[in-house]
């Protein structure tokens, strides 16, 4: 009997402590009426049935996330508040929370999931959703065939224009916040990305080997504004990493078919793509760049290319300081010409998974007149 009480009172300190992290079922605890003795058991399942859990015995639970919030100014004249000082979400690295586990299947093969939800409170010109989904999918990895996913997820080919080894808090290549508040003369440029996006979809990687790793994947939109039919995805990507010497190499190379099943007038797409960063790693210099090529079935094409250099070293002791410079170019016969070049500076803060940083971007496009500067400062705070 003592030691089932001693078992009794262990669960009860157990989930007394869940609770406290749980929020609200603390109180509870604490108040297991005037005969404990005599209905322990009951209010231990009660509590057990309340309290927050860590994943169940067999699959685990993973919260993550980041916030990141910034103040935009831009002089825009036909953009969004423009003038202004703006608080938004930045969009090179969105605010968002998930939701991930895994369960082992045996020792070289195992099971998870991922759920990923993007928040913004000030859409600008781009919409007023606040809430989106990024991921929501499932998946089995194995060490020696490597790893299927099945659902809503990046594309193999996302973020293979983007490949940055540096700590710079943006997109490089593309426009990031500037699309939600500049008009559209000096956006159109960037209206069809290069890089791959997420959509509903089956995707495969193989195991890294030697530093390579080769995916492959069938994707298609999941929702389109002609009733009965979404365009298709076909895509292939070969990407590496590696060190040698102190010298830090990342980089990726891809091809996207686009099938075209909804009557557009510009028909498929070919999309090759690539882009790839360099880090020596004693002086923090680093360089990084992408290519790619879009051909239409019409005979319409668009090429873009991008750069960016800097320096990234741990000069004040908090962390890493990332100083850069970037250029971006996009040539396209279908939206026009355009093109941006930027500075910025990013500080982290290794105690607090923070980032502070500050951005600038000139952006023109050869329909407008004239061109637009935009600053954004802000904070990047991960968990």
């Amino acid at each position: 009997m003592i030691g089932g009480l001693f078992k009794s009172a262990s669960r009860v300190a157990i989930v007394a402590a869940a609770g406290v992290l749980a929020g609200g079922v603390a109180a509870q605890a604490a108040d297991l009426g005037g005969n404990c003795c005599a209905d322990l058991e009951e209010r231990v399942a009660e509590l057990e049935a309340t309290a927050a859990r860590k994943g169940n015995r067999k699959v685990s639970l993973t919260v993550y996330g980041q916030v990141n919030e910034a103040i935009l100014w831009h002089d825009d004249e036909l953009g969004y508040r423009e003038g202004k000082a703006t608080i938004r979400d930045d969009d090179a690295s969105p605010t968002r929370f998930g939701f991930r586990g895994e369960a082992s299947i045996r020792p070289d093969l195992t099971a998870g999931y991922v759920m990923e939800f993007g928040i913004t409170g000030d859409n600008g010109t781009g919409g007023d959703d606040v809430l989106s989904l990024r991921h929501n999918y499932g998946y089995l990895d194995s060490k020696t065939f490597g790893r299927v996913s099945l659902g809503h997820t990046s594309q193999v080919t996302d973020g293979l224009y983007e490949i940055n080894l540096a700590n710079t808090v943006t997109t490089p290549g593309n426009l990031n916040e500037e699309d939600k508040v500049l008009s559209a003369g000096l956006t159109d440029p960037w209206n069809y990305g290069f890089d791959g996006g997420r959509k509903q979809g089956v995707y495969y990687r193989t195991p890294t080997l030697a530093g390579f790793v080769l995916s492959a994947g069938y994707s298609h939109d999941s929702d389109t504004a002609t009733p009965g039919d979404t365009d298709d995805y076909w895509e292939a990507a070969l990407r590496y990493a590696g060190e040698f010497n102190g010298v830090r190499l990342a980089a990726g190379v891809g091809y996207r078919k686009v099938e075209d099943n909804t009557g557009g007038v510009r028909g498929d797409q070919d999309v090759w793509l690539g882009s790839g960063s360099v880090m020596h790693m004693p002086t923090g210099l680093f360089v990084s760049g992408g290519l790619a090529k879009v051909e239409w079935d019409s005979g319409d094409e668009q090429d873009g290319f991008w750069v960016t250099a800097g320096i990234e070293r741990n000069w004040f002791g908090p962390g890493a300081t990332t100083l850069f410079g970037e250029y971006s170019e996009v040539n396209s016969d279908v939206n026009g010409d355009g093109n941006f070049w930027g500075l910025g500076v990013v500080q982290k803060i290794d105690a607090a998974a923070t980032d502070l940083y500050l951005k600038y971007r000139n952006v023109e496009a050869d329909d407008e007149d004239d061109d637009a500067n935009v600053v954004i400062g802000g904070m990047r705070i991960q968990f």
